[in-house]
């Protein structure tokens, strides 16, 4: 992760008795505490953008303080040993509102400012003095042009925070939880605060493209934000290998040193991305098309897989069907394992396993054996409750091998009148 003030946006219960006069005089005359830690010539604000590939623009710019002599961390160690860390912290905020405001951008085309909020100070009591609010206005900004980005430091008090983030949701600002997949990750914060995105850690995005855990967090977490309506942005992309695999589970926003590093206002040249986003997009765009394509070989090679799993055993006795089994999949490297079920859901065959598929040692998972119920699978009622003549399950853990398959179940129209149900599990890449 890229060093960064945590911009609290927080004021003491003395602050909330202030006139709104007296906190835009706060905003513009520092303390003498606060400016003898950080002198206003020692404090400089970066920007790093923030970008969407579909829409193949900067949405956001994210303010970063960058002191003057002294990192970021030592500069608020010494804030917070001095007791001004908050003081601080608001100035710092206010810098970056300011010159946020100073960009030449037209407002039309003016991405969100994300700011962040050190979320466990919420717990020491300060919340509720609508210091945010007042340093918007008094830099003429709006709420609607910020988002609030709460990182995933712990809180033990969530009612107070829950009542932070709805109040100024109400007010306009945008609310972002950062952070997501470090060490304090929260996911039930997640779903009571309902934030408009969540940003993923670096430390989940770093090596995604070759790490099939950091993948499979990834899917689920964006599938969580679909679910709960809430964008996911992937923060740390440094490869073009990350960013292509962000965007191929569905990540909407982008942010990192493959697009850009944090630099100063003057520095700051978001055309300049432009020929970098369409490339992406483009080469997202052909990649998509691909696996759409590969999807649909993928399920027709299963479905006519099937068919001729239906061929092999339809015209022989069912008291034969294992033999014609174990050959028939013994020949097929996409099987990982065979059977049939009776119109009843009862298996009336071995299992059959694929190729160089041994049993495995762990009870949990054993093949099924003749006589199992299989009536409440889902590739079975899923077949003969919905009168389809052939189904294909999401991959799932397959009990026979804990693998990951997928399965096809297909009815077996038997020469005798009888009819069965032909369940093959597709062998799926680790």
């Amino acid at each position: 992760m890229f060093p960064r003030v945590q911009c609290c946006w927080l004021a003491t219960n003395v602050v909330r008795c202030l006139s709104r006069s007296m906190v835009h005089a706060e905003l513009k005359e520092p303390t003498r505490e606060v400016s003898a830690i950080l002198p206003s010539n020692q404090l400089a604000i970066h920007f790093q953008p923030i970008v969407s590939l579909k829409q193949t623009s900067v949405v956001g710019l994210e303010a970063l303080a960058r002191p003057a002599l002294m990192g970021v961390g030592q500069k608020f160690a010494k804030a917070r040993k001095a007791g001004k860390l908050l003081e601080l912290d608001r100035r710092c905020r206010l810098r970056a509102m300011e010159a946020y405001r100073d960009l030449n951008l037209p407002r039309s085309l003016r991405p969100f400012l994300f700011l962040n909020f050190e979320t466990s100070l919420i717990d020491e009591g300060v919340e509720g003095s609508g210091a945010l609010l007042e340093a918007t206005e008094a830099t003429g900004l709006e709420p609607s042009d910020i988002v609030i980005e709460l990182n995933e430091t712990k809180v033990q008090d969530t009612m107070t925070l829950k009542r932070f983030v709805e109040r100024h949701r109400e007010l306009g600002f945008l609310i972002a939880i950062d952070d997501l997949g470090s060490g304090h990750s929260n996911l039930p914060r997640i779903a009571e605060l309902r934030p408009h995105i969540i940003k993923l850690d670096r430390s989940l995005i770093a090596g995604v493209d070759r790490d099939f855990f950091k993948q499979e967090m990834m899917k689920s977490l964006i599938l969580l934000g679909k679910t709960i309506g809430t964008l996911v942005l992937a923060e740390g992309v440094e490869t073009k290998a990350e960013l292509d695999t962000c965007a191929a589970f569905g990540a909407e926003f982008f942010q990192g040193y493959h697009f850009a590093r944090p630099k100063p206002a003057a520095n700051l040249h978001l055309a300049a991305l432009h020929p970098v986003l369409m490339e992406a997009a483009r080469r997202q765009r052909v990649k998509a098309v691909a696996a759409i394509q590969a999807r649909q070989v993928e399920g027709l090679d299963l479905i006519n897989l099937a068919r001729a799993g239906c061929e092999a055993l339809r015209h022989i006795p069912a008291q034969i069907f294992d033999g014609a089994l174990a050959n028939w999949v013994g020949t097929n490297t996409m099987i990982e394992a065979a059977y049939v079920l009776d119109g009843d859901g009862l298996q009336i065959s071995n299992t059959h396993l694929g190729q160089g598929l041994p049993p495995s040692r762990n009870r949990l998972f054993t093949p099924a054996t003749r006589g199992t119920d299989h009536a409440n699978k889902e590739y079975f009622f899923s077949l003969m409750d919905t009168g389809l003549h052939e189904h294909i399950t999401d991959t799932y853990i397959s009990l026979a091998t804990g693998q990951r398959c997928r399965t096809v179940a297909t009815r077996l129209e038997h020469a005798s009148g009888t009819s069965f149900v032909l369940c093959i599990d597709q062998r799926l890449k680790p």
